[in-house]
Parts: C-alpha cells; structure tokens; sequence
C-alpha cells in the first residue's frame, strides 16, 4: 500500500510539476536558463506539500481519470510528452490499436449514476470548495448541447464550482434520453438547471441564439449574484481555471469581451444580414435558404459587426441585452439573417461603430484592432491542424496539445471525445492539475489589454 501511495504521489507531482512549467513558460518566454530556474523552484514547491496532501491529491486525481479515460490495451500515453509536443509520442499514440474505441458512459447510464448524488459527485471528481476569492466573484456559464451527454459532463465537471450557477440548453429536438440525462445531472447541483424554455436548434438560424437568450434570462432570475457570464459550446474545454478566470475577470472590472469585425472580412458575408433569409425543409432537413428579398436597414441607426457566438459578457451588458429598446429592436431585426449571434453581441458591443448605443462595458476602440481572449480556435487556411477538419475548425488531436499551453484564452474549441480520446484525456488532466495546485498566476499580459475599464 504505501509503495502504491508512492507511486501516486510521484505521478501527481510529476503532473503538478508540468502544469506549473507550462504556465510559467507560457506567460514569461523564459530563456532556457530561466526556464530550468523555473523547473526547479516549482519542484522546491511541491516539496513543501505535506505527504498527507500529496496522497490526498493523487488519489483525487487517480479518481478523477479512471471514470474519465478509456481502458488502454497499450501503457497509457504520457500527457507530459504530448503537451511538450514530443513527436514520439504523439505518433505512438496515432499509431496505437486501441479497442474498444472509447468506453463513454451511455447517456442512459446518467439517469442511474444520479439516482446517489453525493456518491455520483465524489466519484465523478467534483471539486466542491473553492476560495474566498471565487467565492466572492461568482461567475455564469451556459452550455449548449445537441448530442452526447458524456462530454458535457466532462465539461461541467471541469467548470463546476459551487458558487457559480451553469444553464444548460439541450436542443428541443434532441433524443429524450439525453434530456432525461442531463436533467438527472443537473438535479445533483443546486446551482445547475436546464434552460426553462428549450428551441428546436437549427444550424444558423436564429433559434440558436434564442436559446442563449433564454439561459441569459433564467441566469438573471436566479438569486446568485453573478459578475459575468460565459457561453459554451458543449464541445469546448477550459484552458484557465476558475481562480484564474476570477482573477483575470477582476481586472476587466465591467468590461466585455466580444470579438469584433469589419471592414472587407464583413464584405465577405455581407448577404447573411442584407438579404432575408428562410427556414425550409428539403429532403427530411431543415435548413436555411437566403431569398431575394433586400432587409431594411437596421433599427437605431445600427451599423453591423460581426464576431463570434461566445464571448464574456458583463451582468450589466446581460441585462442591457433583456431589457434595452435597442438592444430589442436589433433583435427582431435579426430574427430572418444568417447565424445572427455572429454579429448580435459584436454589434451592441463595438461603440466605435455604433456611437448612438449606450451599452455597458462596451469598447470605444476599433473592433478589429484588439485581442479577444473568450475561446481560441483553429481555423482553416489560418492555422495548423494535428487533427482533422470539421466545417472548417480543428477538431483537436494529441498533436495539438502542445499550442494549447501557451494560449492566453479562456477556453479552447473543439474537442470530440471519440476522436483521438487522449487528446481531452490530457487536456482535463492538466487543467484539473493545475486547479488543484492553485498556484499564483502571472496576470502581467491580461493587465495591459486595451479593452479593460480603468
């Protein structure tokens, strides 16, 4: 038993070890030199942890990847290579047979998991404490889901703290079981619930961003006095944790964070808003189609941007979009364009553009000329891809995990946990390293971004 409890110990410090590394090489660009000082005062850390805590932690993290990860035929890759980028590894991991492809819990499962939740919570791996701090600046998630239970949770789990409160939107046409699943998940949490009214999603259309709305409204109805909240997709994964997260949304101190466009890259799409678009449904799909008819300008006087359907948002901005003439009026106007929570929240929030408005939080600045920190993707004929392309978006594989380490985002998208399974394996592995040793964080880049409310 204790040369187990040994054997634990050493793997969680050695993980402990890359977690820190990887932040300080991250956020410093450290020379070599200062690199190796770097390795080793990290190393002189873990070494003031008492046995007793590093028992304690190996365990929680023995618990957390044996219901995460699959059953290997082969020894289990090394997340430590593979988020360094050693190419052997990562091609040994390529090359491997692994059968069966995944051992995912069934959406089905859920429904017995849950019938015990504080056995489902503790072997699950919930962390279910946290700091004065985040206790302090409560945050709001929403996560939209049309398929796979399994990852969501997945997701969850790596977010969850108890202070915080997490909406989730399952598309209304999605199989009951996943309903059922996700509604037995959440009844384990007081502070997680599905959305109160579910829209039949469809890709581009405005039902998607309805269904933000709905979790935005639920969101402000809830007694937890939130600071910010934060819209997921179910396929996308932390890359901060929440103590980073809540120290890095301090300094924004009201501020959103909204990805903006314009100029030729908005010509580029410019007949998703100026042509009116419609639902139709052609061979047992449903789809949009774009007409010939030309929409009248936009209300207010609004000039469009475009940017991305997720992004952070401020209280204030959540209740300015609810409740705001304007901000209602875009809305209706946007109901027959193409993907309109590509450019909804951009447009409110890029004062430079649209003067008139008076949002909360909003930027004065050129919208193309800023940083925007809410989710970090690969996109096609951008950047490279170790995985496979996905409507043009990397689906993240092993090889790829090495860029993840030094991205200054909060979340990155995608991943799919039945391609390359190691890659997310590895990925919730080192950001569940890294909250449990909660050590401080370099927050000299986030303090210079041109956006924050001084």
């Amino acid at each position: 038993m204790a040369s187990t409890r040994r054997r634990r110990c050493y793997s969680m410090g050695s993980f402990l070890v890359l977690a820190i590394y990887f932040t300080s090489k991250a956020t410093f660009e450290m020379t070599k030199d200062l690199v190796r000082d770097d390795i080793a005062y990290t190393k002189s850390q873990l070494q003031k942890l008492e046995i007793s805590q590093q028992i304690d932690l190996a365990n929680r993290h023995i618990a957390l990847t044996s219901n995460t990860t699959m059953k290997y035929k082969h020894p289990r890759p090394s997340c430590w290579k593979l988020l360094e980028g050693d190419k052997r590894e990562i091609e040994k991991v390529k090359m491997a047979a692994i059968s069966p492809k995944r051992s995912a819990i069934a959406d089905v499962d859920f429904i017995n998991l849950t019938r015990n939740c504080l056995q489902f919570q503790e072997n699950r791996g919930y962390i279910m404490n946290s700091s004065d701090l985040e206790k302090s600046f409560p945050i709001a998630f929403s996560i939209l889901v049309y398929k796979n239970a399994h990852q969501t949770e997945r997701l969850l789990r790596a977010i969850y703290r108890p202070q915080n409160i997490y909406c989730i939107h399952v598309d209304a046409k999605s199989p009951i079981i996943l309903q059922r699943a996700l509604r037995s998940i959440a009844s384990c949490f007081d502070n997680v619930f599905l959305a109160s009214k579910l829209e039949n999603v469809i890709y581009a259309g405005f039902p998607r961003l309805q269904a933000e709305l709905n979790c935005m409204r639920d969101a402000m109805h809830r007694r937890e006095k939130w600071k910010y909240y934060i819209n997921l997709a179910s396929q996308s994964f932390p890359l901060r944790t929440n103590l980073e997260m809540v120290e890095i949304l301090k300094l924004y101190n009201g501020a959103n964070d909204i990805e903006g466009i314009t100029g030729s890259r908005l010509e580029l799409v410019k007949n998703r808003f100026r042509r009116s678009w419609e639902v139709v449904h052609e061979n047992g799909n449903t789809k949009l189609k774009i007409t010939d008819k030309l929409k009248d300008h936009p209300p207010f006087n609004i000039s469009i941007v475009r940017g991305s359907a997720y992004g952070i948002f401020s209280r204030a901005f959540v209740d300015y979009i609810l409740n705001d003439p304007a901000a209602r009026a875009l809305l209706d106007w946007s109901r027959d364009t193409y993907s309109p929570d590509e450019h909804y929240w951009a447009t409110l929030h890029h004062l430079q553009i649209n003067p008139q408005l008076n949002t909360p939080g909003g930027y004065t600045g050129k919208p193309d000329n800023k940083p925007w920190l809410a989710v970090w993707a690969a996109w096609g004929g951008v950047d490279p891809c170790n995985g496979r392309w996905q409507r043009g978006v990397c689906v993240l594989g092993v090889g790829d995990l090495h860029r993840l380490v030094t991205r200054k985002e909060f979340f990155v998208n995608k991943f799919l946990d039945d391609f390359e399974p190691e890659a997310l394996d590895c990925a919730e592995e080192w950001i569940h390293a890294r909250a449990l040793s909660a050590l401080p964080m370099d927050l000299g880049f986030y303090q210079t971004l041109p956006f924050l409310n001084r």
